[in-house]
């Protein structure tokens, strides 16, 4: 009896072991998992860098483009630099770089907030190994920080469009980096092919455009450029999930994208992204007439509006902030609904323009507070009305005296269409942006204006 209890005794402990090597087997063929698709990811996002870097050296022939053995040298060495780059180049072309890497992350597999250090990766080799000029830790902040949002929505995007059966080089436009993937190894999406786009517009249209930027030197206005004419104008809005019945707790499961551009070809250029997501969210009103969601959302928001320039406008405005949302629907009968989107918090990234008395022109990088309400008010039958208010204030600065000042800007938003189908529908809207920039120590106050009316003609999806 003792040695069949013995036997049985030893038994057990050998399943034991062999479910404990199993379970340690298992868990290091996840970390063997982990560590491939991470060096994977790392080394896309360096291959990326790379291409880049031989597009600016032999297509645009840049003579920043090319490191030297100095200039690495002396980014390994040095402290980081502050740099004073073009406005588009750093507030949307480094977030868009940025989401390259991000998006590198995702499509090996890491979720939305470990792709985070692809971007840090990327960014940070970029300004030490891939250009000749000093690295700057505003261009790592922007790259890194603006990645997360716009990186996230079109990686979103890209899944989406290939559930919708779109064609590869379409998807590849909308993500490089996910159609890089795809064509280096093989990968296929996991696609649950039901869609979750909620809605899907494009704008197309024309209009006048009218703006005025200036300095203000001792009480008198100095006028920097003007600007009135006939523009083109072309956009389009995407809604991804419900976003009045959204509850989760995995990013980006609620997002709003909108995109416009306005043009005249010659003087006049106008540039607005708008995009809010949720982080998490729940839903504390839910009946038949009456919704709502409410959660943490981030955001990421850039205006270019006037002068026609490669680096800066007229009205230039960048915020990453940290909001909490309030999205409310409410249904009266069958053809009447109310709508009203709020978002209020913490802008922990903005950037302005600012005009120092011996440097001329820079640019100034910050934090503050923001405010974005949007309000509708639709019937399907005679269409629909939309009022939007944003507001920002940018009221301390990363690389200066805190004292230096603070900007204010408004962007007052109208527009009334109606339906000529169940898919067209003719409008007219008004887009109203000024910028107000109150300075010390050295730097003019500014005063900047932009005003749009615009037809035109929305295809909705």
């Amino acid at each position: 009896m003792g040695l069949l209890f013995l036997f049985a005794k030893n038994q057990l402990a050998f399943s034991q072991s062999e479910e404990t090597i199993e379970s340690n087997e298992s868990i290091a063929v996840r970390e063997d998992g982990v560590v491939k698709r991470g060096l994977i990811a790392s080394g896309e996002t360096l291959i990326s860098n790379l291409f880049l870097m031989a597009f600016n050296i032999f297509i645009s022939k840049e003579p920043w483009a090319a490191p030297t053995r100095n200039s690495i040298h002396n980014n390994l060495t040095l402290p980081w630099d502050w740099d004073n780059d073009g406005f588009k180049v750093n507030q949307i072309g480094h977030p868009y770089q940025g989401a390259i890497y991000h998006s590198f992350g995702r499509v090996n597999g890491f979720n939305f907030y470990e792709s985070v250090f692809f971007s840090a990766l990327g960014s940070c080799t970029w300004e030490v190994f891939f250009e000749n000029n000093r690295k700057a830790l505003n261009d790592f902040m922007t790259t890194t920080i603006g990645s997360m949002a716009l990186g996230e929505m079109l990686f979103q995007l890209y899944l989406e469009a290939d559930g919708a059966g779109a064609p590869v080089p379409l998807s590849f436009m909308i993500n490089p980096a996910a159609g890089f993937h795809r064509i280096a190894t093989s990968w296929k999406p996991q696609t649950t092919g039901k869609g979750n786009i909620y809605e899907f517009n494009t704008y197309l249209g024309m209009g006048w455009a009218q703006t005025n930027s200036s300095i203000i030197d001792s009480g008198t206005s100095n006028e920097l450029f003007s600007f009135s004419g006939l523009i083109a104008n072309i956009g389009f809005s995407t809604i991804y999930g419900n976003p009045f019945r959204q509850e989760s707790f995995i990013p980006f499961e609620h997002f709003e994208f909108a995109t416009y551009v306005g043009i005249d070809a010659v003087n006049y250029l106008s540039i607005r992204l708008i995009s809010d997501g949720y982080l998490f969210s729940f839903a504390p009103i839910y009946t038949n007439k009456s919704t709502m969601s409410t959660g943490l959302s981030l955001h990421f928001d850039f205006e270019s509006l006037g002068e026609l320039d490669k680096y800066d406008s007229s009205v230039d405005q960048c915020s990453n902030a940290i909001d909490w949302t309030i999205k409310y629907q409410r249904l009266f009968g069958k053809n009447m609904i109310f709508q009203q989107k709020h978002h209020a918090g913490f802008t922990y990234l903005g950037v302005a323009e600012s005009y120092s008395h011996t440097e001329w022109k820079g640019k100034k990088y910050g934090y503050g507070f923001n405010s974005k309400n949007i309000i509708s008010l639709e019937n399907k039958k005679v269409g629909k009305l939309e009022m939007s208010f944003f507001y920002y204030l940018l009221c301390g600065f990363y690389n200066d005296s805190l004292s230096l000042g603070n900007i204010h800007w408004f962007f007052i938003d109208g527009s009334y269409y109606h339906h000529l189908s169940k898919n067209l529908a003719l409008g007219i809207a008004d887009s109203f942006a000024m910028e107000r920039g109150y300075y010390k120590k050295g730097f003019y106050d500014t005063k900047k204006k932009n005003n749009e009316v615009k037809f035109f003609a929305v295809w909705k999806n």
